[in-house]
């Protein structure tokens, strides 16, 4: 019964479909709230990450805040492979973060204990999915939207356990007896409770799903504590299925993350596992009677799992390092990224002209992958493919990379001293990468501008198209050119490369012109123009940054390289 309307079935398969649409709905829910959760926290999440991670505790707290913030464990897990495999992170600092994802991941299970407990809830589920659905679809303003999402998502929540706990209800009462044989053997056997909840977990990746249906067919009395608490830690290793998957394809020390995940979660449920039968369960029972007597409160579930994940994450914290021993001795064989082949921090040592040119190799590849990124942000500009916000992000973490890696290389040969020339030479490499950098975030820019507008149906008009089609042509040409010039260090190629940045001025001033005109005239509205002229000013200031560059080179007395060859 939802809403006080009693929902009738004609059969179990039938109940059956209703709980694939509330788990749906749950799941459509939890991803909603944590996406928008995530926007409104804006870039920001990312930086903290990278920035405050340098202790595996603060990582550890800043793991629990983000999954706070996210509300997806498994999304915070993914997120730190990322981060390592794009060499914002290292491999010791994830751990940390890993550690405080597996405890903030404990909240929303101890939030839909407390409200499942609410008779009010299925109605107030559906009051606040339209409050939410009202502020998304009647106000403007962007951060109202947001706020409406997420509000819209919390209702959803509940919503979807409702439809789960009315199905789950009606299966009980047609086939009691099967169902008590059931769940008697999970009792009896919590590693088969744990292996259901490990598969489940799996395959609708959210742990908080499986434990958020588990608590609520405890709640009813459809399922016995043991076995509830044995699914509840089958969860915990089914949640490390993203992170395992987000790791496929990259780096060697993406996958010791993964590794390192799956292995936190499998000791700790192995350990609770081999002391429950004579030593946890019943004192979580004892627990357990002494807060709620004979009633099934499905809190008891969620403190088992906050105290599981936090006596798990701190014995892990102090055995970080024989963690970090076993992941290196699992994955022996040595990959080097491209930016460590390119960067050989031994010749630094032995010899820093040879270094310099291997930072120049670098600079190069960094200069390819701008290139590629200008592409993807043209083609995404004229035709939606949400593969191209994938890859761009691709490019803009291995751009950010780069930037990091080679600046930090190039600061370590001036350590070990070069003659004026080179240093000179080094001064202008600094310069070069700060550059291509911001052409990145001006391609970011430009992708997040047009996913803004075909979520909201904003078409280019003709006029505006072929206008950008225009200004993108010489863009690509100035940063085809630039590639050459900046590979080959060479002035004339430099030169020609610069006789298109005036051209560039001068079409995104007259377009920006065409654009009001064509807005003030009506051809065009206010709503429908958005981000249009932005998009411009972002095309003009890349095509400023390629101009800092090929200044640089037309203005280098060194181009020859007379003591060493690029």
């Amino acid at each position: 019964m939802i809403l006080g309307i009693e929902f009738t079935f004609d059969g179990v398969w039938q109940a059956v479909l209703y709980i694939l649409c509330g788990l749906g709905i749950f799941l459509f829910g939890i991803s909603m709230m944590g996406t928008n959760l995530k926007n409104i926290a804006g870039d920001k999440v990312k930086q903290i990450i990278e920035r405050t991670t340098n202790t595996p505790f603060k990582g550890m707290i800043v793991g629990f805040l983000v999954t706070m913030l996210t509300q997806s464990a498994s999304g915070t897990s993914a997120l730190a492979v990322g981060l390592v495999a794009s060499g914002l992170m290292s491999f010791e600092q994830s751990l940390g973060i890993l550690l405080g994802a597996n405890i903030g991941g404990t909240v929303l299970t101890i939030v839909l204990a407390l409200f499942s407990q609410l008779e009010i809830m299925p109605i107030l589920s559906v009051i606040l999915v339209f409050v939410g659905s009202f502020a998304m679809f009647f106000f403007k303003q962007k951060k109202i939207r947001q706020l409406g999402s997420i509000v819209m998502g919390f209702g959803m929540i509940f919503l979807g356990l409702a439809f789960i706990d009315m199905s789950f209800a009606h299966i009980l009462k047609e086939n009691k007896e099967t169902i008590e044989n059931i769940f008697k053997g999970l009792d009896a056997a919590p590693e088969l409770g744990v292996l259901v909840g490990v598969l489940f977990t799996m395959i609708v990746q959210s742990s908080s799903a499986t434990i958020g249906i588990v608590q609520g067919m405890y709640l009813t009395g459809t399922m016995t504590l043991s076995g509830a608490i044995g699914i509840m830690l089958g969860a915990n290793i089914g949640t490390t299925i993203t992170a395992v998957i987000a790791s496929l394809g990259s780096s060697r020390t993406a996958k010791k993350v993964a590794f390192s995940n799956v292995i936190i979660k499998v000791f700790g449920v192995v350990v609770f596992v081999i002391f429950y039968r004579w030593a946890l369960f019943p004192l979580i029972k004892l627990i357990n009677n002494a807060m709620f007597g004979t009633n099934t409160n499905p809190i008891i579930i969620a403190l088992t799992h906050l105290v599981f994940n936090i006596i798990n994450s701190f014995v892990f914290l102090l055995l970080l390092k024989p963690l970090i021993k076993i992941s290196d001795k699992v994955f022996k064989q040595e990959e080097r990224s491209i930016e460590e082949s390119l960067l050989d921090y031994s010749l630094i040592t032995k010899s820093s002209q040879l270094a310099l040119s291997f930072a120049k190799s670098a600079i190069d590849h960094m200069a390819t992958i701008v290139n590629k990124y200008i592409m993807v942000a043209k083609e995404y500009s004229f035709v939606r493919n949400d593969e191209d916000l994938e890859i761009g992000d691709e490019y803009e973490r291995e751009i950010n990379s780069l930037d990091k890696r080679i600046h930090d290389y190039l600061i370590k040969i001036t350590v070990k001293g070069l003659n004026k020339n080179s240093s000179d030479l080094l001064s202008k490499y600094l310069d070069s990468i700060k550059d291509l950098e911001r052409i990145g975030d001006h391609c970011t820019n430009i992708l997040g501008f047009f996913r803004e507008r075909y979520i909201h149906n904003m078409n280019l008009s003709e006029d505006g198209e072929q206008d950008l089609e225009q200004i993108f042509s010489v863009l690509i040409n100035m940063s085809n050119l630039s590639l050459e010039a900046i590979n080959n260090w060479n002035k004339n190629t430099a030169s020609k490369a610069l006789e298109l940045e005036p051209e560039i001025d001068k079409l995104e001033e007259f377009f920006h012109s065409r654009h009001m005109h064509r807005v003030d005239n009506g051809k065009c509205s206010y709503m429908n123009s958005e981000h249009y002229v932005e998009v411009l000013s972002n095309i003009e200031r890349m095509g400023d940054h390629f101009t800092n560059i090929l200044e640089l080179i037309c203005n280098d007395e060194y181009c020859k390289y007379d003591e060493f060859d690029h």
